[in-house]
């Protein structure tokens, strides 16, 4: 599709919307793909002309991967009958449970090697296991530990690890990583290990900036993370409404651009620009998506 006409340039990627055509031919995986941020950022992506393969935890969220397709191709049938589907953005959603990290990653190569050629260019780490438990209280056991340790650490670790190893990540490739402010501001308690797991992400990404970013093949791959505040996610409707009302006005307060929390959407824009060719000398950063609040420099 020629990226300079037949699209309406938009500031979010609003279902049935299409955007500049600027990552067509690119491929991207999305992990948590079917639902709140990561829907956002496989709507934002697609809008934009990108693959994606997608990652939901269990083979029951596969109807809704089903259902993003077809609100992702809806606009681009619309624009000619004729088109041929075969210029759609080709997306893939598959069941891959970041709690078992060597399933996991097994399952995301041989669906890019069947797929996709056995190449990407974005990955964004979206999914994360997301358990809170109060120390002292008997919830932060072993395994309690271990599970958040093995999907937010363990699993970026070795997929990172078999892309790089098998040449799988093209040059100008883009790794986003979705942390969060309880890293660096107080948040209500039982988010101890949670926090401590997104701080190793973060540094990971830092680390990998430095070694990966020049390396043959991988030459201008920048490695980025991204802090989300309170955000209106699925999860954010089953918090009980007293406590998510408190909450809610909490936060609204501390946000420096506007008197609310933040969207999906709002998250999905920031990760556009960190995938963009205009983002391509940031690296290694941590990017505030708190809407101000956290003041990250």
């Amino acid at each position: 599709m020629d990226s300079s006409v037949h699209h309406t340039p938009v500031n979010n990627a609003e279902p049935g919307k299409l955007q500049e055509q600027d990552l067509k031919g690119k491929v991207a995986l999305v992990t948590g793909a079917t639902k709140g941020i990561g829907r956002a950022i496989c709507l934002e992506l697609a809008s934009r002309g990108c693959s994606i393969l997608g990652t939901y935890s269990s083979p029951e969220s596969a109807p809704l991967f089903r259902s993003l397709i077809s609100v992702i191709h809806s606009p681009y049938s619309c624009i000619d009958i004729n088109l041929s589907s075969a210029l759609f953005p080709h997306l893939v959603g598959i069941p891959a449970n970041i709690s078992s990290p060597s399933s996991a990653v097994t399952k995301v190569l041989e669906t890019l090697r069947k797929n996709f050629e056995g190449k990407v260019d974005i990955i964004v780490f979206n999914a994360a296991v997301m358990g809170l438990a109060k120390m002292g209280e008997g919830g932060v056991t072993e395994s309690f530990v271990d599970e958040a340790m093995a999907g937010n650490v363990k699993f970026p670790i070795l997929l990172v690890e078999d892309l790089v190893r098998e040449g799988m990540i093209r040059n100008c490739g883009r790794v986003v990583a979705i942390s969060s402010e309880g890293v660096r501001a107080r948040r209500p308690g039982g988010g101890a290990v949670y926090a401590a797991t997104k701080a190793a992400l973060e540094c990971l990404m830092r680390q990998w900036a430095d070694e990966l970013g020049t390396r043959p093949g991988m030459e201008g791959t920048t490695f980025n993370s991204v802090s989300v505040g309170f955000t209106k996610t699925e999860a954010y409707s089953k918090i009980p409404p007293e406590i998510r009302e408190r909450l809610t006005a909490t936060d609204a307060a501390e946000v420096a651009v506007a008197d609310r929390i933040g969207n999906v959407e709002d998250i999905a824009g920031v990760v556009g620009l960190l995938v963009s060719e205009k983002a391509r000398w940031i690296s290694g950063s941590v990017v505030d998506a708190t809407g101000g609040k956290a003041k990250i420099m």
